[in-house]
C-alpha cells in the first residue's frame, strides 16, 4: 500500500512540511539567548488560526536542543506554579521532598528507619529529613531554580494559549519576582488572544508580564503560500498564485486548502473545494464568533457586506455611527479588522462574509 500522506496539517502548534518561516521568532531566540539582552518575557498574540501556537513551539524546540537550557512547557488550564515545582523535582541535581542518607548504628534512633539484612538483623537505617521549604510552594519553586543556576542552567518557561485563572495570576506573580532578580536565569514565553492578555492588566503586582514585550503574528506572505503550494501539491505557478490569494494569508485557511486540493487532488478553486474548505474552517469560524460581543457582531455583518470597505459607506448602514470608533478599536485588538488603506476597514479572513451570512 502506497498511500500519500498529506504534508498540511490541522493541529495547533505543527505546521510539518507546509511549515512558512515568518521569522517571528528569530528575535525572541536571540534575546533569550544573549547574555546582553534584558527582555526575559515575550507574549505571541493574534486571532485564532494565526500561527500563534507554531512560532511558539520553534522557540520551545529551539531551547530543548541547547544543552545548559531546561525547558518547560505548562498547561494554561490547571496549577502551573505546582506543575513546575513536580518537573523540576524530576532533574537529578534538584533535591525532592525528602533527602535520604544511609547511615550504619540502632534501630532506637529517633526519625531513622530500620532496615533489616538478608539474615535478619538490623544494621543499617535511613534517615529522612524533610526539605524544610517543601510546605511552601513559593519558598520551594525559588529554591529549585536558584538550585539550577548554580549548576549553570537557564530555564525557559511556556504557556501556549494562556487565560487569567486565579492559579495562573498567583504563578505570575511569583514570576515576576524571580525574573526582576539580578542575573536571572529564567525566560518566559506564552502565546495568546489580545484580550486574554489583557484580562492581566488591572491585576496588581504583573506589571512585569503586562509592559513586556507583545509579538503580533502577521498574515503568511502570500508568496510564500504560493511556492508551497507550487512545491507540495504540485500545481502551476499561476494555479499555485490564485490559491494563495484564496487563503488571504490566514494560516489555518492556508492548511486548510491544502489539505483539501491535495486530497481532492486539486489545482484549483471550485465548488468541491469550496464545500469542503467551508467545512473545515466553519468550527474555527465558530470559535471567533463567539469572542464577540452584539454589537461587534452586528458591525461585522455590516463591514463584510460593504465590499468598498469604505468607513464612511460602512457608518452609513449603522444605526449608531458614533459608536463606530470604539467598536473598529475593540476589533482589530480581536486582530478581525485591518485597515488596508486610509478611511478602509476589512475582516481578513477567507470565505468569513459567506460565513456570516450563511450562518448568523
Amino acid at each position: 500500500m502506497n498511500t500519500k500522506i498529506s504534508p498540511f496539517t490541522r493541529t495547533p502548534g505543527i505546521a510539518g512540511n507546509a511549515l512558512i518561516e515568518t521569522h517571528e521568532s528569530d528575535e525572541i531566540i536571540a534575546n533569550f539567548e544573549s547574555d546582553e539582552s534584558y527582555k526575559y518575557v515575550y507574549k505571541i498574540v493574534g486571532l485564532r488560526g494565526s500561527g500563534k501556537s507554531v512560532e511558539y513551539s520553534i522557540v520551545m524546540n529551539h531551547f530543548r536542543k541547547q544543552t545548559k537550557w531546561l525547558v518547560y512547557s505548562l498547561s494554561a488550564g490547571g496549577n502551573p506554579t505546582q506543575t513546575l515545582i513536580s518537573l523540576l523535582s524530576k532533574e537529578k541535581f534538584i533535591d525532592d521532598k525528602s533527602v535520604t542518607r544511609a547511615v550504619g548504628g540502632s534501630a532506637s534512633v529517633s526519625g531513622n528507619i530500620p532496615v533489616l539484612s538478608a539474615n535478619g538483623n538490623i544494621n543499617t537505617s535511613i534517615s529522612i529529613k524533610e526539605n524544610e521549604h517543601y510546605y511552601s510552594d513559593e519558598a520551594e519553586l525559588k529554591a529549585m531554580l536558584e538550585q539550577t543556576k548554580q549548576h549553570g542552567y537557564k530555564i525557559l518557561i511556556g504557556i501556549d494559549d494562556i487565560a487569567k485563572t486565579e492559579e495562573m495570576v498567583r504563578f505570575l506573580s511569583i514570576l515576576g519576582t524571580i525574573i526582576i532578580e539580578p542575573n536571572a536565569n529564567v525566560r518566559f514565553i506564552c502565546t495568546g488572544l489580545s484580550k486574554n492578555i489583557e484580562d492581566f492588566v488591572n491585576v496588581p503586582h504583573l506589571s512585569f508580564f503586562v509592559r513586556n514585550e507583545a509579538v503580533k503574528i502577521k498574515p503568511l506572505d502570500l508568496h510564500s503560500i504560493a511556492y508551497k503550494y507550487h512545491q507540495l501539491l504540485d500545481v502551476s505557478v499561476d494555479n499555485a498564485i490564485e490559491l494563495a490569494k484564496f487563503t488571504k494569508g490566514y494560516a489555518y485557511g492556508y492548511q486548510v486548502l491544502g489539505e483539501v486540493c491535495f486530497k481532492q487532488k486539486k489545482a484549483a478553486v471550485d465548488e468541491e473545494v469550496i464545500f469542503e474548505f467551508d467545512e473545515g474552517i466553519g468550527s474555527q469560524y465558530d470559535l471567533l464568533w463567539t469572542t464577540l460581543t452584539e454589537a461587534e457582531k452586528e458591525l461585522i455583518k455590516i463591514i463584510v457586506n460593504t465590499d468598498s470597505g469604505k468607513v464612511a459607506e460602512i457608518k452609513q448602514k449603522m444605526d449608531n455611527e458614533s459608536g463606530f470608533t470604539s467598536l473598529r478599536d475593540r476589533l482589530m485588538k480581536k486582530h478581525m479588522l485591518i485597515s488596508q488603506s486610509r478611511g478602509t476597514v476589512i475582516v481578513p479572513l477567507p470565505r468569513f462574509k459567506e460565513y456570516v451570512n450563511n450562518w448568523h
